[in-house]
């Protein structure tokens, strides 16, 4: 009886340890593969800073149907803050083992392909990702009928440390003239 079992679930047992083995060399090569050459990497990111320099706010607008602050499109104007990245903010007065700078990664690009890819609030209406921690969190601003002269920003934070809706500055102005630190 135990060499009936050993000959009927013996060949099943090698079988699914053989796939199980298949699998995990499949992952790894997947993973290999997958990985972006210099190349391509470079080519990305030559993408992304074209499409930072080459602003579309009315498209972007348009597809709102609400207009964009007038400080947030003089931001995209100066070519050099654009393309400002990896720094942090921090609020003057807020110093100690409390206080949370705020990091930028980079800025988004203005336009309808950064707009359809980056998080929508429902809560807070129309409005614009211009800039990300590059760790699933992003800095928002609104859109609105008329053109405002500018409009707080509010950090989007999806990655669970609990600032979630935070207003980080009372205006895009405020937030770009906080004191910058290098990232750590």
């Amino acid at each position: 009886m135990d060499k009936l079992l050993l000959l009927v679930y013996g060949p099943l047992v090698v079988a699914a340890a053989l796939l199980v083995i298949a699998t995990g060399i499949r992952r790894v090569l997947a993973r290999f593969h997958s990985r972006p050459t210099p190349d391509q990497v470079k080519a990305a990111y030559e993408g992304y800073l074209r499409r930072l320099r080459n602003p579309q706010p009315e498209a972007v607008e348009r597809e709102l149907g609400k207009l964009l602050p007038e400080s947030l499109l003089r931001l995209y104007e100066d070519k050099s803050a654009i393309q400002s990245a990896g720094f942090q903010l921090e609020k003057p007065g807020k110093r100690g083992w409390w206080s949370k700078p705020w990091q930028v990664y980079c800025f988004e690009p203005l336009d309808i392909e950064a707009l359809n890819a980056l998080p929508y609030e429902e809560e807070l209406g129309p409005g614009f990702c211009f800039a990300t921690t590059g760790r699933a969190c992003w800095y928002w601003i609104a859109a609105s009928d008329q053109r405002a002269k500018d409009s707080p920003v509010i950090f989007l934070d999806y990655d669970g440390t609990g600032s979630h809706g935070e207003t980080v500055a009372d205006s895009l102005e405020e937030f770009l003239n906080l004191p910058r630190v290098p990232l750590k």
